[in-house]
């Protein structure tokens, strides 16, 4: 076996996504196609939006979820995922993480913004929502695993919900950040 995949709740399960948010239909099969061709195990991260917002809840970003609220939310959840990874780690098995890019609690490299505004984001013409940053789950999670002295896995987003999505690059980036 490769290792343990932990998986963005979301990208295995696209009817948690904010209404409108689904990119494709129940999981993003590129991703577990990769995994499964590789040997990864797969493990569901929990979704904080989901759990914290329930199914009905409005698209937010960042600066909207980063409350005292929510990322109290969010270590509660960070918790069980990071006690999970203690123990693959403890085996000597490898992690990876794998987030979505361009979400607010998952994002790797990516997230949303709007620092002017409340309510539905709105960008004007020619502005994106689209920030370099970490997603408030994923800053959580991370430093929940280092104060338990667990090295930090390798972290990937995939870029699905991004603009300019190649689905065929992706995949040999996927499988280029699976062999190291």
């Amino acid at each position: 076996m490769a290792g343990v995949a932990f998986v963005a709740h979301c990208l295995l399960n696209q009817n948690a996504k904010v209404y409108g948010g689904a990119r494709c239909p129940g999981i993003y099969s590129p991703l577990v196609d990769v995994l499964r061709a590789d040997g990864w195990r797969i493990e569901q991260m929990p979704c904080p939006e989901l759990a914290f917002g329930g199914l009905n809840r409005f698209w937010a970003v960042r600066e909207q979820y980063d409350t005292a609220a929510y990322r109290r939310h969010c270590q509660r959840l960070v918790a069980a995922v990071a006690g999970a990874i203690e123990l693959h780690h403890k085996a000597g098995q490898e992690v990876v993480l794998v987030g979505l890019e361009g979400s607010p609690s998952m994002g790797v490299c990516i997230t949303s913004s709007d620092p002017q505004r409340g309510g539905r984001p709105q960008w004007p013409d020619g502005t994106d929502e689209l920030t370099l940053g970490q997603g408030i789950f994923m800053e959580e999670l991370l430093a929940a695993l280092a104060a338990r002295g667990i090295p930090q896995p390798r972290v990937t987003g995939i870029t699905h919900q991004l603009p300019g999505h190649d689905e065929a690059s992706e995949r040999t980036r996927l499988q280029a950040f699976l062999k190291h």
